[in-house]
C-alpha cells in the first residue's frame, strides 16, 4: 500500500448552511442576503457551519424535533380550519384530538368512575330529563366502558356531570373541583382541539353556573357555548336531519346540543332584557328534537321528524316543547326591543304572541300530566315570557308610550300564574314535590310570582297576599339547598319588600 495514501487525511468540507431549509449557502444564497426557500416562507436565514460528511447538527435537530413539528402541524390545521374551510375539508378534514394532563384535585374528584357510578344515576334521573342532549346509550357504551381507555374530552364531560349531580356540595358551588374543571376547560381551549364532548362539558358547566347564580361567569360561559358550537357547525344540525359524515344518532345529539345552547341563551336574558341574545332564530323548517322517550330508547331512525312551524303536541316530547318555548321567549324579546310601526300593529303582535304562549303552555301542562312530570320547564319558560311581555316597566318608555295601557289583554292571567306557583310552593313544603324536580329554568317564574303577591299586598294590605309571598319565598329557600340561585331570588324578594320596589 502506498505510504502517501496511508498518511492522507481527508478533511471534511465545512461551509455555511441555512438551518431553516438545510441548504448550503453556496447552493441557496447565490449572492442574495436570503435563500429562496426562506424568502418564499417569510423566514430569516440563519447560517451555521455545516459538515457535509456528518449528520444534521444539534441545532438543526432541535429546530426540527418531531414534537415541535407535530405541534406546528396541529396549529396549522386549526388555522386552515378557520381561514379556508374549503381547503381544510378537501385536504385534512379532521382536527387533532384533545390532549390534556389533568391535575390531582380533578382526578381525585372524579375517582374511579368505572366502579362508582352513583353520580351517573343522579345525573340521568335529575338533570337529564329537563336538558336531554346526551345520548345515554352512547355515553354508557363508549365513555363508561372499562375496555375503552378514557379520552381527555370524556374525562372533562364526566367531571362536569359529577359536579352538576352533586346535590350537596360541601364547599359550596365555588368549590375546588369547580375551579379545577374551569382550568381544564381553559387548557382545552388552548390545546388546538374542537370536540363535541368538550362542548357538552361546557354546556353542563353553563347549567351549573346558571343554577348556582355564578355571575358573570354564567353569562360568559353561555356565550362561549355559542361560539364553540358555531365552530363545530352545530347550528347547521337543526336544518338537516342527517348531516354528512354523521350518523342519524350523532346528528340528533349534535342537534340537541345546539337546542340546549339556544335555550340557555334565551333564558339568560330574562332578568335584563337590554341584553341581546347571541343565537339567531332557526328557520321555520328547522328540525326539533325528537320525542324524549324515543331518544332514550335509541330509536332515532324510526322517529317522526318534527319541524318548528308545526303546532305543538304532546307527542313531541318535553325537550321539543322546551325548545319551542325558548323560541317564543326570543319573540317576546324582539317585541320589547324593536319599536313598532304603530300602536295597533304592536297590540295585534302582542295578542298573537300571547295566544301562542297560552297554547304552548296548555300543551306543556298536558304533556306533564300525561308523563307524570310535576314541574315542566316549558310551562315555566312560557310563564316567564308572558309576564315579561306584559311588564310595562321593562319596556322603553320613549319607544313604547302605549305599553302602559292594560285594556287590550286581560291581566288576571298574572294571578293564575302566581296561584300555580303558590301551589308548587305548597307541594315543596309538604314534601310531595322534591326540590330535585325543580330545574334552574323554573326559578324565574317562581320569583316573579312572589313579586306579584308582594305587589298586591303593598297595594291592598291583604294579609293573605303577604302570606302567599312568604310561602313562595320559603319554597325558594328550600330549593336553595339544591340550587343557590333560588336563595339569591329569595334575598331579592326580601329586598323588594323592604325597599318597596314592587
Amino acid at each position: 500500500m502506498d505510504i502517501a495514501s496511508e498518511s492522507r487525511i481527508i478533511i471534511p468540507r465545512i461551509r455555511p448552511s441555512c438551518i431553516q431549509c438545510q441548504r448550503s449557502k453556496k447552493r441557496c444564497d447565490r449572492g442574495k442576503p436570503h435563500c429562496s426557500a426562506c424568502i418564499r416562507y417569510g423566514r430569516e436565514c440563519v447560517y451555521v457551519l455545516r459538515d457535509d460528511s456528518a449528520s444534521m447538527s444539534s441545532v438543526e435537530n432541535a429546530s426540527l424535533s418531531p414534537v415541535k413539528a407535530a405541534q406546528e402541524s396541529e396549529e396549522s390545521s386549526h388555522a386552515v380550519f378557520f381561514l379556508d374551510s374549503v381547503l381544510f375539508r378537501r385536504s385534512m378534514n379532521r382536527l387533532p384530538e384533545l390532549e390534556l394532563s389533568f391535575t390531582d384535585p380533578l382526578l381525585s374528584f372524579i375517582g374511579d368512575f368505572t366502579s362508582d357510578r352513583d353520580f351517573v344515576h343522579l345525573y340521568f334521573s335529575t338533570i337529564h330529563p329537563s336538558m336531554p342532549f346526551l345520548s345515554k346509550k352512547k355515553f354508557t357504551e363508549r365513555i363508561l366502558n372499562p375496555l375503552s381507555p378514557p379520552r381527555p374530552a370524556s374525562i372533562l364531560l364526566i367531571a362536569t356531570m359529577k359536579l352538576l349531580a352533586d346535590q350537596r356540595p360541601e364547599q359550596g358551588p365555588r368549590c375546588r373541583a369547580y375551579y379545577s374543571i374551569k382550568s381544564s376547560l381553559l387548557e382545552a381551549e388552548s390545546s388546538c382541539s374542537l370536540e363535541l364532548r368538550v362542548l357538552q362539558a361546557i354546556i353542563l358547566m353553563a347549567v351549573f353556573e346558571v343554577g348556582h347564580a355564578i355571575y358573570p361567569a354564567a353569562y360568559l360561559t353561555v356565550g362561549y357555548c355559542v361560539r364553540y358550537g358555531n365552530a363545530l357547525g352545530l347550528h347547521k344540525a337543526v336544518e338537516h336531519y342527517s348531516e354528512e359524515g354523521f350518523s342519524v344518532t350523532e346528528s340528533e345529539e349534535r342537534r340537541r346540543s345546539w337546542w340546549a345552547i339556544l335555550v340557555l341563551d334565551r333564558y339568560m336574558n330574562l332578568g335584563c332584557v337590554d341584553r341581546a341574545f347571541l343565537t339567531a332564530d332557526p328557520s321555520k323548517k328547522s328540525i326539533l328534537p325528537i320525542d324524549d322517550a324515543i331518544w332514550e330508547e335509541n330509536r332515532e331512525i324510526n322517529a317522526p321528524v318534527r319541524r318548528l312551524f308545526e303546532p305543538p303536541t304532546t307527542a313531541m316530547g318535553r325537550f321539543s316543547l322546551t325548545a319551542q318555548s325558548a323560541i317564543l321567549l326570543g319573540n317576546v324579546f324582539r317585541s320589547i326591543h324593536e319599536p313598532p310601526f304603530s300602536e295597533a300593529f304592536w297590540q295585534n303582535d302582542v295578542k298573537v304572541l300571547d295566544s301562542t304562549l297560552v297554547a304552548l303552555t296548555s300543551v306543556s301542562l298536558e304533556e306533564g300530566r300525561h308523563r307524570g312530570i310535576g314541574v315542566c320547564s316549558p310551562s315555566t319558560i312560557c310563564y316567564s315570557a308572558r309576564l315579561l311581555l306584559h311588564d310595562k316597566e321593562r319596556y322603553a318608555v320613549d319607544e313604547f308610550p302605549f305599553a302602559a295601557t292594560e285594556d287590550f289583554i286581560p291581566q288576571d292571567f298574572k294571578r293564575d300564574i302566581a296561584d300555580g306557583m303558590l301551589q308548587l310552593a305548597e307541594a315543596i313544603h309538604s314534601g310531595s314535590c322534591s326540590p330535585d324536580e325543580i330545574t334552574p329554568l323554573c326559578l324565574e317564574s317562581i320569583y316573579r310570582s312572589a313579586v306579584f303577591f308582594g305587589r298586591e299586598y303593598s297595594r291592598t294590605g291583604t294579609l293573605s297576599e303577604a302570606a302567599s309571598c312568604a310561602a313562595i319565598k320559603g319554597a325558594l329557600d328550600v330549593i336553595g339547598k339544591r340550587w343557590k340561585a333560588a336563595s339569591v331570588y329569595a334575598q331579592m324578594i326580601d329586598a323588594r319588600m323592604v325597599t318597596g320596589i314592587l
